[in-house]
Protein backbone atom coordinates (compact mmCIF):
# COMPACT_ATOMS: atom_id res chain seq x y z
CA UNK A 1 0.00 0.00 0.00
CA UNK A 2 2.75 1.96 0.96
CA UNK A 3 4.49 1.26 -2.29
CA UNK A 4 1.61 2.44 -4.32
CA UNK A 5 1.04 5.78 -2.34
CA UNK A 6 4.34 6.71 -3.14
CA UNK A 7 4.47 5.66 -6.60
CA UNK A 8 1.32 8.00 -7.30
CA UNK A 9 3.14 10.57 -5.71
CA UNK A 10 6.08 10.51 -8.05
CA UNK A 11 3.87 10.63 -10.56
CA UNK A 12 2.05 13.30 -9.66
CA UNK A 13 4.88 15.32 -8.92
CA UNK A 14 6.19 14.87 -12.71
CA UNK A 15 3.18 15.74 -14.01
CA UNK A 16 2.88 18.92 -12.20
CA UNK A 17 6.37 19.47 -13.36
CA UNK A 18 5.98 19.15 -16.69
CA UNK A 19 3.95 21.86 -17.57
CA UNK A 20 6.82 23.93 -16.21
CA UNK A 21 9.69 22.60 -18.05
CA UNK A 22 7.34 22.60 -20.91
CA UNK A 23 7.35 26.47 -20.44
CA UNK A 24 11.03 26.80 -20.59
CA UNK A 25 11.81 24.45 -23.17
CA UNK A 26 9.44 26.55 -25.49
CA UNK A 27 10.58 30.07 -24.03
CA UNK A 28 14.06 29.20 -24.29
CA UNK A 29 14.60 26.33 -27.60
CA UNK A 30 13.04 28.79 -30.39
CA UNK A 31 15.55 32.13 -29.86
CA UNK A 32 18.53 29.12 -29.60
CA UNK A 33 17.44 27.61 -32.68
CA UNK A 34 16.84 30.86 -34.52
CA UNK A 35 19.77 32.59 -33.62
CA UNK A 36 22.87 30.06 -33.47
CA UNK A 37 25.99 31.57 -31.87
CA UNK A 38 28.66 32.67 -34.16
CA UNK A 39 31.84 30.51 -32.57
CA UNK A 40 34.36 33.03 -32.36
CA UNK A 41 34.75 37.00 -31.84
CA UNK A 42 37.44 36.00 -35.11
CA UNK A 43 34.71 34.72 -36.72
CA UNK A 44 32.30 37.80 -35.73
CA UNK A 45 35.10 39.75 -36.51
CA UNK A 46 35.49 38.57 -40.39
CA UNK A 47 31.91 38.73 -41.09
CA UNK A 48 31.27 41.94 -40.53
CA UNK A 49 31.55 45.12 -42.88
CA UNK A 50 32.47 47.50 -39.70
CA UNK A 51 33.40 47.54 -36.51
CA UNK A 52 33.08 50.52 -34.23
CA UNK A 53 32.61 51.71 -30.44
CA UNK A 54 29.53 54.20 -30.78
CA UNK A 55 26.58 55.63 -28.10
CA UNK A 56 23.06 55.47 -28.77
CA UNK A 57 21.98 59.47 -29.38
CA UNK A 58 18.30 58.54 -30.24
CA UNK A 59 15.88 55.70 -31.37
CA UNK A 60 12.71 55.40 -33.74
CA UNK A 61 10.77 52.56 -34.75
CA UNK A 62 8.59 52.13 -38.53
CA UNK A 63 7.26 48.70 -39.32
CA UNK A 64 9.37 46.23 -37.86
CA UNK A 65 12.67 48.06 -37.77
CA UNK A 66 14.23 49.81 -34.93
CA UNK A 67 16.85 52.92 -36.41
CA UNK A 68 19.12 53.55 -34.05
CA UNK A 69 21.11 57.24 -34.44
CA UNK A 70 24.84 56.43 -33.26
CA UNK A 71 27.72 58.66 -32.72
CA UNK A 72 30.78 56.86 -33.26
CA UNK A 73 33.83 56.72 -31.77
CA UNK A 74 36.52 54.09 -32.62
CA UNK A 75 36.74 52.55 -35.72
CA UNK A 76 38.39 49.00 -35.71
CA UNK A 77 37.24 47.59 -39.26
CA UNK A 78 35.27 48.77 -42.46
CA UNK A 79 34.87 52.73 -43.93
CA UNK A 80 32.69 54.53 -41.66
CA UNK A 81 34.11 58.29 -41.70
CA UNK A 82 31.58 60.12 -39.99
CA UNK A 83 30.51 61.52 -36.39
CA UNK A 84 26.94 59.98 -36.26
CA UNK A 85 25.71 56.99 -38.97
CA UNK A 86 22.65 54.78 -38.97
CA UNK A 87 21.92 51.14 -37.47
CA UNK A 88 18.80 49.51 -38.40
CA UNK A 89 17.53 46.46 -37.00
CA UNK A 90 15.00 43.87 -37.18
CA UNK A 91 12.42 43.92 -34.19
CA UNK A 92 10.30 40.96 -35.02
CA UNK A 93 10.77 38.47 -32.80
CA UNK A 94 12.70 35.82 -34.51
CA UNK A 95 14.81 37.80 -35.94
CA UNK A 96 17.55 37.80 -33.85
CA UNK A 97 17.42 42.13 -33.52
CA UNK A 98 18.88 43.84 -31.06
CA UNK A 99 15.26 46.47 -30.89
CA UNK A 100 16.12 46.95 -26.61
CA UNK A 101 19.61 49.28 -27.44
CA UNK A 102 19.32 51.73 -24.31
CA UNK A 103 19.88 55.62 -25.81
CA UNK A 104 22.96 57.33 -23.88
CA UNK A 105 24.48 53.52 -23.66
CA UNK A 106 28.19 52.77 -25.47
CA UNK A 107 28.10 49.63 -27.42
CA UNK A 108 30.34 48.07 -29.59
CA UNK A 109 28.59 47.43 -33.18
CA UNK A 110 29.44 44.89 -35.22
CA UNK A 111 27.62 45.27 -38.76
CA UNK A 112 26.69 44.10 -42.44
CA UNK A 113 26.45 46.71 -45.05
CA UNK A 114 23.00 46.25 -47.21
CA UNK A 115 22.57 49.01 -49.31
CA UNK A 116 22.90 51.88 -47.92
CA UNK A 117 21.54 50.95 -44.41
CA UNK A 118 24.21 49.89 -41.58
CA UNK A 119 22.08 46.93 -39.65
CA UNK A 120 23.05 44.74 -36.80
CA UNK A 121 21.58 41.73 -34.45
CA UNK A 122 22.21 39.39 -32.00
CA UNK A 123 24.25 37.19 -34.30
CA UNK A 124 26.83 39.88 -35.28
CA UNK A 125 28.54 40.77 -31.82
CA UNK A 126 27.23 43.89 -30.98
CA UNK A 127 27.71 44.34 -27.78
CA UNK A 128 28.27 46.41 -24.65
CA UNK A 129 31.24 48.45 -24.79
CA UNK A 130 32.41 46.95 -21.51
CA UNK A 131 36.06 47.30 -21.44
CA UNK A 132 36.86 43.35 -21.31
CA UNK A 133 35.03 43.21 -24.18
CA UNK A 134 36.63 46.51 -25.96
CA UNK A 135 40.00 44.26 -24.83
CA UNK A 136 39.05 41.26 -26.74
CA UNK A 137 37.31 43.40 -29.53
CA UNK A 138 41.21 45.04 -29.60
CA UNK A 139 43.35 41.93 -29.48
CA UNK A 140 41.36 40.85 -32.75
CA UNK A 141 40.99 44.38 -34.98
CA UNK A 142 44.08 46.32 -33.59
CA UNK A 143 43.17 49.48 -31.75
CA UNK A 144 41.56 51.19 -34.41
CA UNK A 145 41.13 54.89 -35.14
CA UNK A 146 38.92 57.53 -34.58
CA UNK A 147 36.19 57.92 -37.37
CA UNK A 148 36.90 61.38 -37.76
CA UNK A 149 40.32 63.34 -37.27
CA UNK A 150 41.07 65.05 -34.93
CA UNK A 151 41.78 68.99 -35.97
CA UNK A 152 44.78 70.16 -36.35
CA UNK A 153 46.07 72.34 -33.22
CA UNK A 154 46.14 75.93 -34.13
CA UNK A 155 49.14 77.43 -35.65
CA UNK A 156 51.70 79.08 -34.05
CA UNK A 157 51.63 82.99 -34.69
CA UNK A 158 55.06 83.57 -36.88
CA UNK A 159 57.20 86.96 -35.26
CA UNK A 160 59.83 88.25 -36.81
CA UNK A 161 62.75 90.21 -34.84
CA UNK A 162 64.42 92.85 -36.19
CA UNK A 163 68.02 92.88 -36.17
CA UNK A 164 70.01 96.20 -35.81
CA UNK A 165 73.19 97.31 -33.30
CA UNK A 166 71.94 99.00 -30.22
CA UNK A 167 71.91 102.73 -30.51
CA UNK A 168 74.62 104.63 -29.90
CA UNK A 169 75.21 107.26 -27.51
CA UNK A 170 74.57 110.41 -28.53
CA UNK A 171 77.80 112.07 -27.59
CA UNK A 172 80.00 109.36 -29.13
CA UNK A 173 77.97 109.75 -32.59
CA UNK A 174 78.56 113.74 -31.62
CA UNK A 175 82.53 113.39 -30.81
CA UNK A 176 83.56 113.67 -34.33
CA UNK A 177 81.64 116.72 -35.55
CA UNK A 178 82.41 118.62 -32.79
CA UNK A 179 86.08 117.68 -32.91
CA UNK A 180 86.24 118.81 -36.95
CA UNK A 181 84.35 122.41 -35.72
CA UNK A 182 86.63 122.83 -32.98
CA UNK A 183 90.20 122.43 -35.42
CA UNK A 184 87.72 124.65 -37.99
CA UNK A 185 87.44 127.32 -35.40
CA UNK A 186 91.03 126.96 -34.00
CA UNK A 187 92.10 127.27 -37.70
CA UNK A 188 89.78 130.61 -37.90
CA UNK A 189 91.51 131.99 -34.61
CA UNK A 190 94.92 131.08 -35.93
CA UNK A 191 94.56 132.59 -38.79
CA UNK A 192 93.00 135.86 -38.01
CA UNK A 193 95.87 136.06 -35.30
CA UNK A 194 98.97 135.85 -37.96
CA UNK A 195 96.80 138.60 -40.54
CA UNK A 196 96.57 141.02 -37.38
CA UNK A 197 100.85 140.44 -36.59
CA UNK A 198 101.32 140.91 -40.44
CA UNK A 199 99.24 143.83 -40.27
Amino acid sequence: MGAVSGTRRLLAALLLSAPVLGVVVATGAPATAACPPVSTLEDRAAAAADVFTGTVADASESGSTRTYTVTVGQVYKGSVATEQVSVTTDTRPRACGLPTLAPGDEYVFFVQESGDELTTGRRTGSWPATDAYIARVEAVLGSGHPAVPPPPPPAEAVTFETVADPPAELSRVAAPGLALILVGVLGLVLASVRGRRRG
